[in-house]
C-alpha cells in the first residue's frame, strides 16, 4: 500500500493555529504546516510535548478551527466533523454503561445505519476484527484497558470512515498490550484499506506502524523533516529491534533533540 500513483485523500495546506490563553496571551500552535496524507496510507507524526501534533489532528477532523490555511478530504473542505473522517482517542471514550456491543453500535446508531440487527451483525464483525469474540454482554468495568481499546477500534471503524485519525491510541496500555495492539492496528488497517494518520510520542511505534514518520518542530508546530520506513508489510516482530528501526530512531532523536525537545 505505497503512496505511488495515488490521489492525496488528506490534504493540509498551510495551516496555522493561534490559541488565546490567560497566562501567556496569544499563543501560536502551529505555524505554516504542509502536509499530504495518500489514500491508503499510514503514516505517523511525531514531536516534542506541546509541538501541536494532537491540535493538528483535531482540525484534520473538523473539531478545531484553524486560523489560516486549510484542510481538504477527498478535494473537499473540511468545515467540522464529517462521518468518512473517525477519531480514536487516548483516552477510553466508551459508554461505562453499556456493553461492548452496544459500544460498537453507538456510532451507527447516531449516524442511523440500518435495522438494529444489521447494526449488530456489523458491530459483531469488528469486535471479531479486533480480537474480541464472545464479550459482546461485557460491560467496560469488566475489560482490561487494552480490552476497552479495541472496542474504541471497532467503534470507530463499524462507522466505515475513509480516513482514521489516532491520537496517541495505544499510551494508555502497557507495554506487552502496546505491541499486541501495534500489531492489530497494522492488521486491521491492512485488512479494511483505510486511510490512517497517527500521532504518537514513540519513535519506536512511529517506524514501526508508519510508511512515512513526519517529525515536528518545537511550539509553534511546524513540519521540519519526513522520513519514508523501508520496512515490508507485513511488519514482524523481528524488525523492532532490527538495524532499520534502530538507525531511524537514532536519526529521528537527534533531530528532535536539534530542534529543541529534547
Amino acid at each position: 500500500m505505497g503512496s505511488e500513483g495515488l490521489i492525496a485523500q488528506v490534504q493540509v495546506e498551510g495551516i496555522t493555529k493561534h490559541f488565546e490563553t490567560k497566562r501567556e496571551g496569544k499563543v501560536t500552535a502551529l505555524r505554516a504546516v504542509d502536509l499530504a496524507v495518500q489514500n491508503g496510507e499510514i503514516v505517523s507524526i511525531i514531536g516534542p510535548s506541546g509541538c501541536g501534533k494532537s491540535t493538528l489532528l483535531y482540525m484534520i477532523a473538523g473539531l478545531l478551527v484553524p486560523s489560516s490555511g486549510r484542510i481538504l478530504v477527498d478535494g473537499s473542505p473540511v468545515n467540522g466533523p464529517d462521518p468518512k473522517i473517525g477519531i480514536i482517542f487516548q483516552e477510553f471514550r466508551i459508554f461505562p454503561w453499556r456493553t461492548a456491543l452496544e459500544n460498537v453500535v453507538f456510532g451507527l446508531e447516531m449516524r442511523r445505519i440500518g435495522t438494529a440487527a444489521e447494526r449488530a451483525r456489523i458491530a459483531r464483525k469488528y469486535l471479531h476484527m479486533v480480537g474480541l469474540e464472545g464479550i459482546d454482554e461485557r460491560l467496560p468495568k469488566e475489560l482490561s484497558g487494552g480490552m476497552k481499546q479495541r472496542v474504541a477500534i471497532a467503534q470507530t471503524f463499524a462507522c466505515d470512515p475513509e480516513v482514521v485519525l489516532m491520537d496517541e491510541p495505544l499510551g494508555s496500555v502497557d507495554s506487552l498490550t502496546r505491541e499486541t495492539l501495534q500489531d492489530e492496528v497494522l492488521r486491521i488497517w491492512q485488512e479494511s484499506g483505510k486511510t490512517i494518520l497517527l500521532v504518537t510520542h514513540s519513535i519506536e511505534e512511529a517506524i514501526y506502524l508508519g510508511q512515512r514518520v513526519i517529525v515536528m518542530s518545537p511550539r509553534p508546530g511546524r513540519i521540519i523533516r519526513e522520513f519514508s520506513v523501508p520496512l515490508p508489510f507485513p511488519r514482524s516482530a523481528a524488525m523492532r529491534t532490527g538495524p532499520v528501526v534502530a538507525d531511524l530512531r537514532t536519526e529521528i532523536w537527534a533531530l528532535i533533540r536539534e530542534g529543541g525537545g529534547a
